[in-house]
């Protein structure tokens, strides 16, 4: 039987902001990110079919950052794309 080569995925991601957020005078520099839950998962499936990709994925890095879903809005979409390639892994 042939070894697959296969990457570790990393429990967590930090991600440092390209440009940091303010929203409420508070200021977001990262994204601190963790594996999500089989729960967390499933509410972002139900959520892909009720408000669509962007806003299911705003709301399952919320939920694994616990960084508010007004911040995740204004984040730059280089940084966006990063949490959505980490959190892909886990699919």
């Amino acid at each position: 039987m042939a070894e697959e080569s296969k990457t570790e995925i990393p429990d967590e991601l930090t991600i440092e902001l390209r440009k940091p957020v303010e929203v409420a005078g508070e200021t977001t520099f990262v994204l601190e990110l963790r594996e999500p839950t089989v729960d967390e998962l499933d509410r972002f499936l139900k959520a892909m079919d009720k408000h669509g990709p962007v806003e299911a994925t705003k709301l399952l890095i919320s939920a694994v950052s616990g960084v508010n879903v007004a911040v995740l809005g204004k984040v730059g979409a280089r940084d966006f794309k990063a949490a959505e390639s980490y959190l892909s892994n886990f699919f």
